[in-house]
């Protein structure tokens, strides 16, 4: 999948010296100047589970789609040339809007051909036996991306994407000639949440495609709601928890969770009589992982609203203990407009965020991955915050922006402690107050917050400054506004 083909191979006559990406950087070769587009039919392993693949790539501009049937695992991603997104298996896209995260699939794109302001540094980290690995850094990403290539062919072995924390080794193997171009037939990827093998079975050249090829597929027609629906929310920890049903089955109470993705306990599956299949790891605020698996829920309801054939994950982690049994998130909110009022204890869902008759500015809004942010200001420091209802936490600053801005010596802290919980484990840091927190213009005042201490999980993130949740937001009557990229603050 092209997910993990963004990476690169050199060209056989490999030297020493810097090497300039796009003339030389290709995970595909033909020797056809000509050949511009390239199909691929292939079989993949997820999460234990067999599906196929259908990737595309456009050899001369970078642009790439690929679209994966897998039962509850099925989904696709792309880039077309401006917009780098991603979908579920309902076809709902989602919208890359992280700077860096988009900058990360930029540079990706110079190694199927795109041209654009990107460029790397590339130096030799290594030269032992019949490999060579080359470091490629892009000045703006955190990390770099290793390429081990071999030396008699020129074709790439292996690479390791250290970008993230997460880090994500990929290996390309069983490299063919179809006509004029060769490429791998057998790429195997591994990260800390298990593997991904993937299998070539077909390659087509077509001469033209639609530009509708590599853009994000249409909004799917799967909710039904007239009006606005009120739900009653209650708060655990300060956390919103609102009643849904699934498939006509008995009531369930789960998180309104902005910094997650559907999900329920095992129970609660067992409860609604869902049958999840696969065998994944998942992670969270914490270092540790937990075990996920993958169901679909015909029909969920919340309040008057329903949705169809939505995607669920089944972790097993006793994340705020036996009183929920899961959470709803982006999935929810990329549909409706959505208004939570932790003063009367409800929430409200629309289609139209105009039927809220809301006055004052908006907040910009951008998704990173399936979670909302915005740029806002700690104590005169810019940066960009998550904003997620399912912390129990203010202010949680990632201990990347911790060391970068020296915050401990900054603050008076307390001792090194246990500061929240959440899937893989609960995150360690020291409380310390805020004196001011500003999201877009709306100044929220003194918070508490974590200063984090965490090298992994989702608080070593290097490309955010930290996590905004229930505690601060509860002041306010905050709405989501996914689809028009807005919040508000009330």
């Amino acid at each position: 999948m092209l997910g993990f083909l963004l990476a690169a191979a050199l060209a056989p006559r490999l030297t020493t010296q810097a090497i300039v990406p796009d003339a030389a950087l290709r995970i595909v070769r033909s020797a056809n100047p000509h050949r511009r587009y390239v199909r691929l039919h292939l079989d993949i392993e997820l999460a234990g589970r067999r599906g196929t693949e259908i990737s595309v790539i456009d050899l001369a501009t970078g642009r790439s789609s690929e679209r994966i049937s897998a039962g509850p695992l099925s989904g696709g991603d792309g880039f077309d040339g401006t917009v780098v997104w991603s979908a579920d298996s309902t076809g709902m896209p989602l919208i890359e809007g992280n700077a860096d995260e988009r900058l990360d699939v930029f540079a990706a794109a110079h190694f199927f051909g795109r041209t654009g302001p990107e460029r790397p540094g590339i130096r030799v980290l290594r030269s032992a036996g019949g490999t060579i690995t080359v470091r490629v850094a892009y000045r703006a990403l955190p990390g770099p991306i290793d390429v081990t290539i071999d030396r008699a062919t020129g074709r790439l072995t292996e690479i390791v994407d250290r970008s993230d924390p997460d880090v994500t080794a990929t290996r390309f193997s069983d490299y063919r000639r179809i006509g004029d171009t060769v490429l791998p037939f057998r790429i195997d990827t591994t990260d800390r949440y298990g593997p991904v093998h993937e299998r070539v079975r077909s390659v087509e050249f077509p001469n033209a495609l639609p530009a509708k090829t590599f853009s994000p597929p249409p909004e799917p027609n799967d909710v039904a709601l007239d009006g606005i629906a009120t739900i009653p929310m209650r708060l655990l920890d300060g956390v919103p928890v609102v009643p849904i049903r699934i498939n006509g089955g008995p009531e369930l109470h789960v998180l309104l969770d902005s910094g997650a993705s559907n999900f329920l306990k095992p129970r609660a599956a067992r409860k609604a009589g869902l049958q999840p299949i696969g065998n994944d790891l998942t992670g969270g605020m914490g270092p540790g992982t937990a075990r996920e698996r993958y169901t679909t829920a015909r029909r969920l309801r919340i309040g008057t609203a329903e949705l169809r054939d939505q995607p669920f994950s089944v972790i097993d982690d006793d994340v705020f203990g036996s009183t929920v049994d899961g959470a709803i998130g982006c999935e929810v909110l990329q549909r409706f407009a959505t208004r939570i009022d932790f003063t009367h204890r409800n929430v409200e869902l629309s289609r139209n965020v105009e039927r809220f008759a809301i006055g004052p500015p908006a907040i910009p809004l951008h998704l990173n991955g399936c979670t909302p942010e915005v740029d806002g200001v700690l104590d005169g420091i810019r940066g960009r915050f998550t904003i997620d209802t399912g912390s129990s936490l203010p202010l949680s600053i990632y201990e990347p922006a911790v060391r970068r801005y020296g915050l401990r010596a900054r603050y008076t802290t307390g001792p090194l402690e246990k500061t929240g919980g959440g899937i893989g484990g609960g995150p360690v840091g020291y409380f310390a107050l805020a004196r001011s927190l500003q999201l877009g213009a709306t100044p929220i005042g003194s918070v508490w917050m974590a200063l984090s201490a965490m090298r992994a999980g989702a608080e070593a993130d290097p490309t955010t400054f930290g996590n905004v949740g229930a505690a601060a937001l509860d002041r306010f009557v905050l709405v989501f506004d996914y689809r028009g990229g807005r919040m508000w603050l009330l």
